[in-house]
């Protein structure tokens, strides 16, 4: 009985295969342009456009025709340019940042970013964007966004944005201090 069984089982699997064969034909035409693309209808690959730069400036004047820029240090090249308060260049000459980074213009706290402050930029102060080197000039006073100072937000210059870095070195050390107090008098309570 056995044989009888595996060559039903060989029979139908051959049968199975035989109406394959029957139904979809032996040509090989149908396995080749199956995914295959026409040379005609392929598009031409569109042109890779430069990355987009925010105009060249001395002062947040020269900002003033494009609405919502402020004239800040461009993070890629170094060179202060007129861009939106995400530090990115206007795109067709529109701003869509809704907060404003530093040391871009503001007029209250609420447009400036998390842990920034809208305030009076200090003139004497060397960690700012629009420093010009002939001082014998007065520089006009903005308001722009600044590291909130008083809430142990420091300006990093090097990264031109704000650091809390105070605010975490308290944040740790004081649940382990606690943590390492209550070990000790732990141990002691149990001796």
């Amino acid at each position: 009985m056995q044989p009888l069984k595996r060559f039903t089982q060989c029979g139908s699997l051959t049968m199975l295969f035989l109406v394959f064969i029957v139904l979809f034909g032996v040509s090989s035409t149908a396995l080749t342009t199956f995914g295959k693309a026409s040379p005609n209808n392929i598009p031409p690959a569109p042109p890779t456009q430069p990355p987009v730069k925010g105009r060249e400036c001395n002062s947040h004047a020269d900002c003033s025709s494009l609405q919502y820029t402020s004239c800040v240090r461009d993070l890629d090249d170094e060179k202060l340019r007129c861009l939106c308060g995400d530090n990115k260049a206007p795109f067709n000459g529109q701003c869509t940042a809704i907060t404003r980074g530093l040391h871009h213009l503001c007029t209250d706290n609420s447009q400036c970013e998390e842990d920034m402050i809208c305030g009076m930029e200090n003139a004497t102060k060397t960690t700012g964007f629009n420093r010009n080197s002939n001082t014998n000039f007065p520089q006009p006073q903005n308001k722009v966004c600044l590291c909130d100072e008083a809430n142990g937000i420091v300006e990093e210059v090097k990264y031109h944005s704000c650091n809390g870095g105070i605010q975490l070195v308290t944040g740790i050390f004081i649940p382990l201090t606690s943590l390492f107090v209550g070990s000790i008098l732990a141990k002691n309570r149990f001796h």
